[in-house]
């Protein structure tokens, strides 16, 4: 049995899908390499892909998962909805747009309050209140944290999702804490912070498209959210997700997200050490990439420099796992998505020894590589979205299904508005 990942705040006011008319709305994944518009609808309760658009990106216009132009990117994102526009046949207004990036970091809080009238039945405001509470020390410590590795006095973050992935109330755990009475509450959740600069770009990008933005979700959590079953959310798993510009890691266990990590080297990482070897453009050098990929013969020379940056990826992987590291060995069930998992040895590189050897899992862990079908709760009947790079835009979508419209109080236990 599959269970999306346990935002118990969506429990209590999930989106009202059963309207005898269609409802209409856009995933937008603004990645390194492409832009890819999902276009949804929504009736008697079923979402179903009626569309996508893709457009690819100028080099210049995206690093590290980050936008780096805001014009440019504006234009390749045109370009992917009026595609997909006119294969759905409509023009939807809402977008939730997926968001990662080196600078994005995930959080898990577990606090303690104890309520003043335990006699009175816990109501949706008073949770409401209990969570930004938290979110807000969780923004202060993050603050602090990211300003100090980036050699900063201030900085500026932005809460872009959260969940609450656990609650109980006097020791006794609840999945909807509505109408419960009791005095002590204790309460998990999961949020996902990113600098100003970065979430402001997304804004703007929206804004001078004409769209209105319903949410934002971090990419790692999405996957986790529409694809994960109850064993691996009870015995632990990790997500990796490899992008063009940034790999996006997600550690889940004990029911949720526990926290989530992301460093810049993708896909174009690749690329780039070859067009700097082979002396060639990035076009070209993309297309040896791919080529390689398909099991196509390009020469030794190719091969010599992709296990030479797997290498690279590799230690970066170990240092990006050793801040999820929380004193008990990893997880050793890891699923594997993005563009960037379909490069041979790429599985090899993570299923490795030196993995065990920095003692960050006790045994070699065993890859799984996440197919579009893995994501649940959204319909693709033309198979829109059908290749292993699909995966992310599909789990940006099924998220998309579940957003509350921007005049609700709560998405993800975050307040727009």
């Amino acid at each position: 049995m599959v269970v999306m990942l346990k935002d118990l705040l969506s429990r209590i006011n999930p989106r009202q899908a059963q309207d005898s008319e269609p409802t209409y709305r856009i995933a937008l994944d603004i990645g390194t390499e492409y832009v890819k518009a999902v276009f949804l609808e929504q009736a008697g309760g079923v979402a179903s892909i009626i569309g996508v658009g893709r457009s690819q990106q100028d080099y210049a216009d995206m690093d590290s998962g980050a936008i780096a132009n805001i014009a440019g990117v504006v234009r390749c994102c045109r370009q992917a909805l009026t595609q997909g526009s006119v294969i759905a046949g409509v023009k939807p207004t809402e977008v939730v747009v997926g968001i990662a990036g080196q600078f994005v970091t995930g959080v898990t809080r577990t606090v303690f309050r104890q309520r003043k009238r335990p006699d009175k039945g816990l109501t949706r405001r008073e949770l409401s209140r209990l969570v930004a509470g938290v979110q807000l020390e969780a923004q202060q410590y993050a603050t602090e944290e990211m300003a100090e590795k980036m050699g900063f006095k201030k900085m500026d973050l932005e809460l872009v999702n959260s969940a609450v992935v656990d609650i109980s109330i006097d020791g006794y755990q609840v999945s909807n804490p509505i109408d419960f009475r009791g005095r002590n509450v204790e309460m998990t959740v999961f949020m996902v912070f990113a600098p100003l600069v970065h979430v402001s770009a997304v804004k703007t990008v929206v804004e001078r498209l004409d769209l209105d933005l319903v949410g934002l979700v971090a990419e790692p959590y999405a996957v986790a959210a529409s694809t994960f079953t109850d064993e691996s959310y009870e015995f632990g798993s990790l997500v990796i997700d490899i992008g063009g510009g940034s790999t996006d890691l997600a550690l889940i266990h004990r029911g949720g997200i526990v926290k989530t990590k992301m460093f810049g080297i993708g896909g174009r990482a690749f690329t780039k050490g070859i067009a700097a070897y082979c002396r060639t453009t990035l076009r070209e050098a993309e297309q040896l990439k791919l080529d390689y990929a398909a099991g196509i013969e390009v020469g030794d020379e190719v091969k010599e420099i992709i296990t030479a940056d797997l290498k690279i990826w590799q230690d970066a992987l170990i240092l990006a796992l050793k801040e999820l590291y929380q004193g008990q060995p990893l997880p050793p069930r890891v699923v594997l998505c993005g563009g960037g998992s379909g490069l041979p040895g790429i599985l090899e590189t993570i299923a490795h020894p030196k993995l065990v050897e920095s003692e960050l899992f006790a045994v070699i862990p065993e890859v799984r590589l996440l197919q579009p079908e893995d994501v649940f709760g959204v319909a693709d009947p033309k198979d829109f979205l059908s290749a292993v790079q699909d995966v992310t835009p599909k789990s940006i979508a099924f998220q998309a299904s579940q957003a509350e419209p921007k005049t609700s109080t709560i998405f993800g236990g975050v307040r727009y508005g």
